[in-house]
């Protein structure tokens, strides 16, 4: 949810600079001359500047910092300290990769394996987490995570194929799966919904559904869907989605549950004692097709923006759709009317249809192709 935006108070009214001048000429007296040009006129209009930016950003810009509906970046950070919420930081992709080499090679911890660079986009580097030893089959099959924090950093499956620096036991390496989990810092909005929850919640440890979407988050999950009596009475399922919207990997997976149930430090442990279990498991997405037809923009914008702007959008909708287990069409369609440009269009359709879609209890909505036309 977008920060709400701040409106400055009545006091802070009338405080242009012309205006403010224009009460200063009404304040001389009588017999000094006040007409554009003269002495007074000139020596005032300065002071009238400097008075204007004080309060119109100076005192506006200290208003808003001092709330944490309005405030942004470093000074958002310091009301998060206040209800001891760091900001997540950029996350590092992760996952395996496949070597195939010479039986009994050692691949030290740290060794980097790249995607080739391409025209549009440079290589990326994954380094290994931990030594490995290649099998007398001939492969070894090693964690890695990304060099460099991100989005950038997730790859799909069969892209990372090159070692930085060629070794002669190493014949081939190849992900079989996606690398991922690369994320951006916590933007402005999605850290102010966590404080303003932490404030709504008195941060309560009662264990109700609430807290353990507040902890999944502050682990680094985008989302959770809380399963309760999963495997029977006291047992809690969280079924997780990564700040991208992607189902969450075995990283994010056990960052999550190591911090609520924190194995090795029962001081620190979350998890309320009546409940036995906690498990957590990647979600199952089901891609959402948007297709819209007869698209009319005024000019301000165009369909790359609009798409973009969209797909920001409807993200938001997908919350209250997985609390549902219901995408509803119409929660949905209103939101291209919304988008700034957007003037009109024909036809809009989710999965080539009109009606609401149907998720299960586990599965989380993701947006696929976008197909708009004008």
């Amino acid at each position: 949810m977008a920060q709400p935006e701040f409106i400055q108070p009545d006091f802070m009214q009338g405080s242009t600079e012309e205006e403010i001048h224009e009460r200063m000429m009404a304040n001389l007296p009588d017999d000094i001359d006040d007409m554009p040009g003269g002495f007074p006129y000139d020596f005032t209009m300065p002071a009238a500047i400097e008075k204007s930016e004080f309060i119109n950003y100076h005192m506006a810009r200290a208003l808003m910092i001092a709330f944490p509906q309005y405030a942004w970046d470093d000074w958002l950070d310091l009301h998060g300290q206040q209800v001891h919420l760091p900001r997540q930081e950029a996350q590092h992709a992760s996952g395996h990769i496949r070597i195939t080499g010479t039986a009994g090679a050692e691949i030290l911890a740290g060794t980097v394996f790249c995607t080739p660079a391409t025209d549009s986009s440079p290589s990326l580097e994954f380094a290994t987490d931990e030594d490995c030893t290649i099998s007398e089959e001939g492969t070894v099959t090693v964690a890695v995570t990304a060099v460099e924090s991100g989005t950038q950093s997730n790859v799909a499956a069969k892209t990372i194929c090159i070692m930085a620096k060629p070794d002669k036991a190493v014949s081939e390496v190849i992900n079989d799966e996606a690398v991922t989990g690369g994320t951006e810092t916590e933007s402005n909005d999605d850290y102010y919904d966590r404080i303003a929850a932490e404030y709504a919640n008195s941060m309560t440890y009662l264990g109700n559904d609430s807290d353990y979407v507040r902890w999944a988050k502050e682990a680094g999950a985008g989302d959770c869907i809380v399963v309760s009596a999963a495997d029977g009475p006291g047992t809690v399922k969280l079924v997780l989605v990564d700040r991208n919207g992607q189902p969450a990997n075995e990283t994010l997976i056990k960052d999550v549950y190591n911090y609520i149930v924190s194995p090795d430090d029962r001081a620190a442990r979350l998890l309320p004692t009546a409940c036995a279990k906690l498990s957590c498991v990647a979600a199952t997405t089901v891609k959402i097709t948007y297709e819209c037809t007869g698209l009319s923009l005024d000019g301000t914008t165009d369909l790359e923006q609009v798409k973009k702007d969209f797909k920001a959008a409807v993200a938001l909708v997908y919350d209250k759709a997985k609390n549902d287990s219901l995408l509803r069409y119409n929660d949905v369609r209103p939101l291209l009317s919304e988008i700034s440009g957007v003037k009109d269009f024909a036809t809009f359709t989710m999965n080539g249809g009109t009606t609401n879609i149907k998720l299960s209890q586990e599965e989380y909505p993701e947006t696929g192709d976008m197909v708009f036309t004008e």
